[in-house]
Formats: structure tokens, sequence, C-alpha cells
């Protein structure tokens, strides 16, 4: 065995809405909270400073912010105080943190080394979390760079958003809830915008929740009432999938409404590609969010945009994920111990590496005879399949290229003085 840990508590599903949602922290938005703390700290790291390509001043805006806190928690406390990089900080991150508290602690810790000043900006329309979102910012918050907007839905704020944000790079995360609450023009503007400062959107996208509103979806209805009732779950899905989207997503959902997983597959792929033409983003990916390893269907997928994909997708976002995804491999005994399913993992890593090796032939095949850098190339082929995380860089250098380079299929240029190839190694296909 890899090693036992002790188990953090799952907590039974509650019921979908807003009011709940705050009650007890799951597990898949603690692998959310867990990839963007990652990913703020990078983010911070990378364009903070006072270098050419730096800023001293960095946004963080967390459009659909709740109430910042949960009233029970799981996945942070432990992450951190295992980390090798958090270990050394003298943090206040809680499992009860939601996303406004990991951010504006993170704000605090790169404020009093002097790195950054990360300034955050929290958008709540519900009053009554509004109003607790002030309390929990306000209790960790004294000295820092935020503005929390008065109760209004995103979409009524984000043109006094897009004004407060002074031209400075920033990470846009939008947890929204369900389907509604913003819209593909919103979406555009802000690609509009990290295009020209830098930064990064992520955005959830609730694949389940998108076949239920396909699904109000008719050609006849019983009666008017009902079909009112349908209309505005349809106007939602189209706000959100974009301008006459429902030209192309109502013949879908008939084609495919008896296999909705289809459809939230199609839906997705349809949306990210409309965020690549439309949105202005150089990059746009997804990855998976799961409450176990073998679930077929996630709880969601979090889309993210970018003007730099490949340091954002390639070098952190990609191997965060497949961190997260490992955690998966842990399930508890009856004893309450975690222990982690080394053969099922090494059965799913075996899996991944062979759909991948065929992925990257095809992927070297377009490259034909340009030399590449293993570095490039591994970056390259990250960038090309269609998910984030599926195998880190260390396995695409050894078990996918290494391999295909055993196979006599790569050509080598400038090997290493020990190894016959490194990271900055050239290599190409054998046509």
């Amino acid at each position: 065995m890899e090693g036992d840990k002790l188990s953090l508590p799952l907590f039974p599903e509650e019921p979908n809405n807003s009011e709940n949602y705050f009650t007890r922290k799951r597990s898949w938005s603690a692998s959310k909270h867990r990839i963007m703390l990652r990913y703020i700290q990078s983010y911070c790291y990378n364009l903070g400073g006072d270098k050419p390509y730096q800023s001293e001043h960095l946004n963080y805006v967390d459009g659909f912010a709740g109430r910042g806190k949960y009233t029970e928690g799981i996945g942070i406390e432990d992450f951190v105080n295992n980390s090798k990089f958090w270990s050394k900080y003298k943090h206040e991150f809680e499992n009860t943190d939601g996303s406004p508290l990991i951010a504006l602690k993170c704000a605090k810790l790169f404020r009093e080394e002097n790195r950054v000043n990360l300034r955050c900006f929290f958008i709540e329309s519900k009053s009554s979390f509004n109003k607790k979102l002030h309390e929990n910012c306000e209790a960790v918050a004294e000295g820092l760079s935020y503005k929390i907007y008065k109760p209004q839905t995103f979409e009524v704020a984000f043109p006094e958003l897009m004004k407060d944000l002074g031209n400075y790079p920033t990470l846009f995360f939008l947890d929204a809830f369900a389907v509604k609450g913003m819209s593909f023009d919103n979406i555009c503007d802000i690609g509009n915008y990290v295009s020209q400062y830098k930064g990064e959107l992520f955005l959830l996208f609730h694949n389940i929740q998108v076949a239920r509103h396909a699904g109000h979806y008719k050609t006849t209805y019983a009666n008017s009432k009902e079909q009112k009732t349908d209309e505005s779950y349809i106007k939602n899905l189209t706000k959100l999938l974009g301008v006459n989207s429902d030209i192309e997503w109502k013949p879908k959902w008939l084609e495919l409404k008896s296999e909705p997983q289809k459809f939230e597959r199609w839906a997705l792929e349809y949306f990210k590609e409309r965020m690549r033409k439309e949105g202005r983003f150089r990059g746009v990916t997804s990855f998976e969010i799961k409450e176990t390893y073998n679930d077929v269907r996630p709880q969601y997928s979090i889309v993210v945009g970018s003007n730099h994909p490949e340091k954002a997708f390639g070098n952190f976002l990609n191997d965060f994920v497949c961190d997260e995804d490992k955690l998966l491999f842990f399930q508890d005994n009856y004893q309450g111990i975690e222990k982690f399913l080394d053969k099922e993992w090494e059965a799913e890593q075996k899996r991944r590496i062979a759909i991948i090796k065929t992925q990257s032939i095809k992927i070297l095949r377009e490259i034909k005879s340009e030399w590449k850098s293993f570095e490039d190339v591994i970056t390259h082929i990250i960038l090309k399949l269609n998910d984030l995380g599926c195998l880190k860089r260390t396995q695409h250098y050894n078990d996918v290229l290494g391999s295909l380079y055993q196979e006599g299929m790569l050509e080598i240029q400038k090997p290493g003085s020990k190894k016959r190839y490194t990271l900055n190694s050239l290599l190409k296909i054998v046509e």
C-alpha cells in the first residue's frame, strides 16, 4: 500500500438548493477549493512582482461568492498542513473556508512577504448571504484590498466590476448555481479583458443541470402555463450557451434526450468551441470534478479560458487536476481509515497511458518533420487533449514519449550527457 491516512468525513447528499449549499462542504467542493488555492498561489507567483511582464497589483473576482464560509467543512487543513509549500507559511486556512476566504487568506500571506497586492472583488445577490459574506470577510481581511458589491446579480454588477479592475491581470472565478446567473456575452467580455490585460476565467459548467434545462424543451405542451414555465428554463440555457444557440441545442436534445450524458458532453464541447471562436481566449479547456474515481458522471466540469494556455494549462493546472484525481483512489475501510486503492490506480494509469500514446502519435504526425523539445511537445500534447489532468507531465515524459522512443518511433537531437534525452532534447516522429 502507498499509505493509510485518517479519513475526512463525507456528508450525505442534501437537496440541491442554495440554502443548504453552505451548511456542509462536500468532497467535490473541497476538490474545487484545493485546485483554486493552488492556482491562486501560482497566479500570484507568476504574475505578481516588479519584472516587466508582472504587476504589483492583481485581481481576483468571485462572481457568486455566497457566504464565504461553510458551517461544516472538509479537505483544506490536511492539504495545507501536509504541503511542502504551504507548511512554510503561518497560514490561517480552515476546512470551512469558501473561495472568498481562501482568496483573502492568500492575499494576506502574499502581502506579508511583499510579493503582490491581490485585490479581491465579491458579488453575491442574496441579501442574507451578502450580509454573512461581509461578516466573514471582515473577520480575516483587515488591511486587505477587497470590495463586496451590494446585493445584486452578477449581470447587474458586471459593468461596475469591469470598471473597478483597473486594467490589472485578473483571475475570474464564476461558480454559478445551476445554469442561470451569467450570459455568454459576459464571458466574451471577460475574454476580451484577459486577452488585453492577462488572466484566466474559471467557470463551473453544471453538466446535469444543463441536461435538465434542455429537458424542458418539447415540440408540444399540455397547456400555456407549462409552456411558460418551460420557456424560462430554455431561455436560461440559451443565454449561457450563447445567442441563437437554441437553433443547435434544441434538435441535438431531441436526438439525444434518451442519452442525457451524451447531450451533456455535446453541450460542454459546443460551449468551449464558442468560447474559443467568440471569446478571444487563446486557449479553452475543461476538467471534471467527481465524487468517486469510478463515477461515470461528474458532479460538474470546470471550464477554463486563458490568454496564456501553455503555462496555465500545460504547466500548472494539468498536474493540479492529476493530483486531485489521485485522491479519489483513497477509500474508507470499516475502521474509518482511508486506504489507497493501488490496483485500481495502476490499472487506470495503464489504461490512460495506452490511450494517450495513441493520441500522441496522431498529434506528433500533425507536427510532421518539425523538431520540438520534449518540454514543448509535452505542453503541446496536453493542450491538444480534450480534458486536463489525464497524466502528469512526468508521465508524458517517461511513460508516453519515453516509451515511443524505446519503440523506435522518435528521432532525437541534442541528447543529454547521462541520459539519451532530456527535456531540452529535440524530437520528431519517425515517418
